[in-house]
């Protein structure tokens, strides 16, 4: 028995984790990009790293050593505004008695009517991701904000580790932000954005309110008794300034209304989302305001003035001419112009001085590695892009031992097969999250039928009309049409319902890689804008996925073409 011990002893350890994690020696390892950069070696003892040298460092007698090959590493990513773990609930509208209308004429407000209003309410009280973060690990992200969202005043966000572990062991701060936007559930008021406004000012004014009648209390003075109100209480560290308020907002005008609001509330402002915040770099900078920023996506489209898309294009057939739509030239510039705008808003960010992170909002780590690689690509400095996904936003969420590469850091950190700023093939060998190690097969990740296909596999056409429906039976039906050019680029239009049972459409584009088709547009309409993320695997007539971006988390889905294909021979 004690042979048998002794000898699944190894496995067992490797499938129970040690907390505290045992000593570890990472040895041969890069600290910059370059291939003839000098090798070093990193100890790590109880979650922090004790030293960095240069060469190989003896191991200790209690430490594991780890062969980095020649790995490239890297401070873990923070992902500073997530969704993940946070199951935003539904405030309670009406906290005081009903009117008695058969009394009297309602000519007022509620007291207590806190539509939207709920900044009691903590995400490190509900959090859980479970097996969710291993995506965020693969992508080298150690830690993650759980932001509670579609509110007003929704409540407050959560720092924590990407580490599978129990959620007391997992958070690193519980309060961060009190998270706001001009968004409230449900029909009625406020369902303006006036309303928003006016419904956000009542109540800060109300916890004003409530302050002072706490402060006299204290101190013996006159005064009604405060009542019972956690959302009134919860207020106070935001009104003193000890909280930050973080604003989900992307046009120019909503963050100059945030603005406002903290002005006259003597608020610290934050913005999340952002994409259009570089339109208001000096008001953000004046302010000391950071913006946390969720890269937009979607195709690039092409320039019609270069020489390659001159060269590309070609004129239609006379028989065909009547019926081809060419797009006018105007409309392919400005679809550039907006795209080079939203490309280029976080260099002139953090060139007007505002501290910058980035953050998946609802969609996937992946995503907003390659978007982030796109904008370092575009001209983003790359020690900027880096710093704002490591000690810049760790800053930013009051956590300045994460990020960093240095004596007395946490210990968390990705070993890397390139630099993944640079290269798209880019993978994590092996992540360390509080100095616990996690081991990745990188020809696992490489999934080289679809990411590493350069166009549309043998067969594979998804030109059609394609009718989606979800797994949630709350979303309405879709009804989608594309159109697959030969190098697997797609267009095309989604149609369906709003909410509210209005007719909507998006235009849609992407690509066919293999047979996985990915396909990004945004929903705009009077009161409701949303990036729409599709991606699945094609099976002939069908197409499997999720679609993310709309909802807080990916919901999956299945379109069928209507009607089939026949097969060619």
């Amino acid at each position: 028995m004690l042979t048998l011990l002794a000898a699944a002893g190894p496995a067992l350890a490797a499938l129970v984790p040690s907390d505290p994690p045992r000593p570890l020696l990472v040895v041969d390892v890069r600290l910059a990009p370059a291939d003839d950069a000098k090798p070093h070696s990193i100890l790590v003892r109880d979650g922090r790293i004790e030293r960095i040298v240069e060469g190989r460092l003896d191991a200790p007698p209690d430490a594991r050593t780890i062969e980095g090959q020649g790995a490239l590493v890297l401070p873990g990513f923070v992902d500073a505004y997530s969704f993940t773990g946070c199951a935003t609930p539904e405030p309670k509208a009406q906290r005081d008695l009903p009117p008695k209308t058969s009394t009297d004429v309602l000519i007022d407000m509620r007291a207590a009517n806190r539509k939207g209003i709920q900044p009691a309410f903590r995400a490190a009280d509900v959090f859980e991701a479970g097996e969710a973060l291993e995506d965020w690990r693969k992508q080298g992200f150690g830690a993650l904000l759980s932001a509670p969202s579609g509110q007003l005043l929704a409540g407050t966000s959560a720092l924590v580790v990407t580490r599978q572990a129990a959620t007391r062991d997992a958070i690193v701060r519980e309060s961060v932000f009190d998270h706001a936007s001009f968004r409230a559930g449900g029909s009625g008021y406020p369902g303006t954005l006036m309303g928003s406004i006016a419904q956000i000012r009542q109540f800060l004014l109300d916890a004003a309110r409530h302050g002072e009648i706490l402060r006299r209390r204290a101190q013996g003075q006159p005064g009604p008794r405060p009542p019972f109100d956690p959302d009134l209480l919860a207020a106070q560290e935001l009104l003193a300034g000890r909280r930050v308020v973080c604003a989900a907002v992307d046009a120019a005008d909503d963050v100059d209304r945030f603005a406002a609001l903290a002005e006259a509330h003597s608020l610290r402002l934050a913005v999340a989302g952002g994409r259009e915040a570089w339109k208001r770099a000096k008001l953000l900078a004046a302010r000391q305001a950071p913006v946390i920023l969720t890269p937009p996506g979607g195709e690039e489209p092409a320039d019609p003035d270069s020489e390659d898309t001159q060269k590309k294009k070609k004129e239609p057939k006379a028989e065909d001419a009547p019926w081809t739509y060419t797009e006018p030239l105007a409309s392919k510039r400005e679809k550039r112009r907006v795209w080079a705008e939203e490309r280029d808003g976080a260099r002139v960010l953090a060139e007007a001085g505002v501290r910058i992170a980035f953050g998946t909002g609802k969609e996937k780590p992946k995503d907003l590695l390659e978007r982030v690689r796109k904008l370092v690509a575009g001209g983003l400095p790359r020690e900027v892009a880096l710093t704002a996904l490591t000690a810049g936003a760790a800053e930013i969420l009051g956590a300045p031992g994460l990020g960093r590469l240095e004596h007395g850091a946490d210990a968390t950190f990705a070993l890397w097969t390139k630099d993944p700023l640079v290269e798209k093939a880019a993978a994590v060998r092996w992540m360390f999250v509080d100095g616990h190690a996690h081991e990745f097969t990188v020809e696992a990740q490489k999934d080289a039928k679809q990411d590493g296909a350069e166009g549309p596999g043998e067969g594979v056409d998804a030109s059609g009309t394609w009718a989606i429906t979800f797994e949630d039976p709350a979303i309405p039906k879709g009804l989608l049409e594309i159109t697959m050019k030969k190098d697997g680029a797609v267009e095309g239009t989604l149609r369906g319902t709003s909410p509210a049972g209005e007719p909507v459409s998006a235009a849609m584009a992407g690509t066919v890689r293999g047979t996985a088709l990915k396909l990004s547009g945004l929903l705009v309409t009077d009161d409701f804008r949303a990036e729409l993320v599709f991606e699945g695997l094609l099976d002939g007539d069908v197409w499997k996925g999720s679609l993310s971006g709309v909802l807080p988390q990916p919901v999956g889905f299945e379109a069928q073409r209507t009607p089939k294909r026949e097969e060619t021979r």
